[in-house]
């Protein structure tokens, strides 16, 4: 059985010395537990979601902010298939100059390669002559924690995590800056990755800490 916000709620709030949610609302916990789930499926992909999406002639260029915004929203596009195939994922527009000087005005018989525009758009190349359709596969946007028995969406491998982002957040919120430091960079090991910036603000001084790489300011 799942863990559900309560289980999660508890731990943090033992992390941070508040029992009893006397600093820290059970509320604004769960608030902090739903952002810090969704952070983390958006980084690593952990649980997806996909839809069929519509393509038309002689088109490259597609909004995609529908997908955001839906149901079944997802947080980042992660993969685009045609039919059982995967497109060749391509980091920036950059990188499709230098695979085709003329791929605005590119056609084939089928898909290649894919990149993110921005937030909302992707670039499929090359265009068809036909209107077709591929499969967008994104980072599903998780469930928000409403309620004290709703049930997280990510393994409960990855629960740590969760409370672990959720405890720097709360530490950062009690301006305990050190700590929070500290157990970022804890965070960041763990995910053998150091892309999770915490904003951390000191009266009317907000400083971007990326754990492993600034030390905290002694206060």
């Amino acid at each position: 059985m799942p863990d559900v916000a309560k289980t999660l709620t508890d731990q943090v709030l033992r992390r941070v010395r508040d029992v009893h949610g006397l600093a820290h609302s059970r509320a604004l916990v769960r608030t902090l537990l739903s952002h810090s789930q969704r952070l983390l499926n958006s980084l690593l992909g952990i649980v997806t979601t996909s839809t069929t999406f519509v393509t038309y002639a002689h088109q490259q260029f597609y909004q995609i902010s529908g997908l955001l915004t839906s149901a079944d929203a997802i947080t980042k596009v992660m993969a685009v298939r045609e039919g059982s195939r995967d497109l060749t994922h391509l980091t920036n527009i950059r990188q499709l100059n230098h695979l085709d000087t003329r791929w605005v005005r590119a056609i084939g018989p089928r898909f290649d390669a894919w990149t993110q525009l921005g937030r909302d758009m992707v670039i499929i190349y090359p265009a068809k002559t036909l209107n077709s359709t591929v499969t967008i596969v994104g980072a599903k946007l998780t469930t928000e924690l409403t309620g004290e028995d709703t049930a997280l969406e990510l393994p409960d491998e990855y629960h740590d995590h969760i409370i672990s982002l959720t405890e720097i957040m709360l530490l950062a919120k009690q301006r305990d800056l050190t700590q929070a430091v500290r157990q970022l960079q804890r965070l960041s090991h763990a995910l053998k990755t150091d892309t999770i910036p915490l904003k951390l603000h000191v009266g009317d001084n907000p400083a971007m800490v990326n754990a492993g790489t600034v030390a905290p300011q002694k206060q």
